[in-house]
């Protein structure tokens, strides 16, 4: 009993109780999106789209997350973060409202180009908030904290659909549409604003000035930047390459359940040590086995015909999924001066949703073309991005600790908030 006290104590303690409330957020977030989970069985059965109908709403969704992303990061620059989320929450439950009360396609794909941006200013201004309210020392364990929560609430949301799916239509996207007023409502209340701004102390560098262009001209992020849309392109396999290849080797849906539940239980237990083993490495390094696990265990796939052997190719790119997630946030803050931490969290959320559209052309492409081929593309780019990640860390290194003595520095809006235990 002691040895779990101490455990969490180690693993949760300390942290400011506003980033339990963000943390909060996000899981209840997460678990009110079972909505999306469903969205293509929904307008297929319920509203009669056709697939090439289908995929143009999906489309336009991920086109909104993308320019959500940036617009969002400048906002939560330039307005306020509290106010970027908030806004965002907002747009999310009129744009769900919407998708449920309507059966033309126009409107659809207007409301969910809109719920693709509301999401996105969503994320990248809590993503900001984070970084503000917690310590240097402490990001690391917060953000995988973090992303734990995420996948809980993920976990709970896929749970809830094939009940929600039993449903009145509209009822679930009303549903889904309170509880991201619910966020919004804390956000409101219990969130502050901790916006810092350029105030002349920042290291003299092309990057302190205030504007987006700064960010999409620094080498040094936009590599980091280009090697996370790399490792996207591998990782993304798990909805794009596999399940097309379980598929062909004649397993069904059921077995695919099976096969993917090993990473929902790794992560669900696993993300709980992780900050304790991660703790004191060196970002770059874990980044590197990060990615160099999740190209072997696709790599792997290549190999596999029966489902046992495809649940141990999940458990390796798990491992490589926990080990690069846990560090990755905390490095995008390390790297962004401290009044541009919006612009840099909606550029590299940008790549993300960019690889949303490229992850499944490359399988489709590879798969169709070339079959295993696409498993070996993923081993090469997974060794690559691992020698990259270890051969550019001296650059990295030296960017955080140019910016590290402002951000041990907080504003006189966060000073009250970072270290005020939750």
């Amino acid at each position: 009993m002691e040895f779990i006290t101490a455990w969490l104590r180690e693993t949760t303690g300390g942290l400011p109780k506003v980033f339990w409330y963000l943390w909060s957020i996000t899981l209840i977030g997460n678990i009110a999106s079972f909505v999306l989970i469903f969205l293509t069985f929904y307008l297929q059965s319920a509203r009669g789209f056709t697939a090439a109908q289908v995929g143009v709403v999906l489309a336009v969704t991920g086109v909104g997350s993308v320019i959500g992303s940036t617009l969002g990061g400048v906002l939560a620059d330039r307005w306020s973060r509290r106010r970027t989320a908030i806004t965002g929450y907002l747009i999310c439950m009129v744009s769900l409202l919407g998708t449920g009360m309507t059966a033309d396609l126009s409107v659809i794909v207007a409301m969910m180009l809109a719920n693709g941006i509301g999401i996105s200013f969503a994320g990248t201004a809590s993503s900001a908030l984070v970084t503000d309210v917690v310590a240097e020392a402490d990001r690391t364990r917060a953000f995988s904290i973090n992303y734990w929560s995420i996948n809980i609430g993920t976990s709970v949301a896929a749970l809830l659909a094939p009940v929600a799916m039993q449903a009145d239509f509209f009822l679930l996207f009303a549903f889904d549409a309170a509880g991201v007023a619910v966020l919004a409502m804390i956000m409101f209340a219990l969130i502050p604003e901790t916006r810092p701004t350029a105030d002349g102390s920042e290291p003299a560098s092309p990057i302190s000035t205030g504007s987006l262009r700064n960010v999409l001209t620094d080498r040094v992020f936009l590599t980091f930047v280009v090697l996370f849309f790399v490792f996207q392109l591998v990782f993304k396999q798990n909805n794009a390459g596999l399940p097309l290849a379980v598929q062909r080797d004649g397993l069904d849906a059921t077995a695919y359940g099976w096969i993917y539940v090993v990473n929902t239980l790794l992560i669900v237990i696993g993300q709980l040590f992780l900050p304790r083993l991660i703790r004191d490495r060196a970002h770059s390094k874990v980044l590197a086995l990060g990615v160099f696990l999740v190209g072997a265990g696709f790599g792997m796939t290549a190999l596999a015909d029966v489902a046992w052997f495809y649940a141990v190719t999940v458990a390796v790119w798990t491992l490589g999924e926990m080990a690069y997630f846990s560090v990755l946030d905390a490095s995008v803050a390390g790297l962004a001066p401290r009044h541009l931490r919006g612009r840099y969290f909606g550029v590299f959320s940008s790549a993300s949703q960019l690889s949303r559209f490229a992850a499944p052309l490359f399988a489709g492409y590879l798969l169709h073309s070339y079959g295993e081929l696409l498993w070996i593309a993923c081993l090469v780019m997974g060794v690559g991005a691992a020698a990259a990640y270890l051969l550019t860390a001296r650059l990295r290194e030296h960017r955080i600790a140019q910016l590290r003595t402002t951000a041990q520095r907080p504003t006189a809006a966060a000073e009250s908030l970072v270290g005020q235990p939750g």
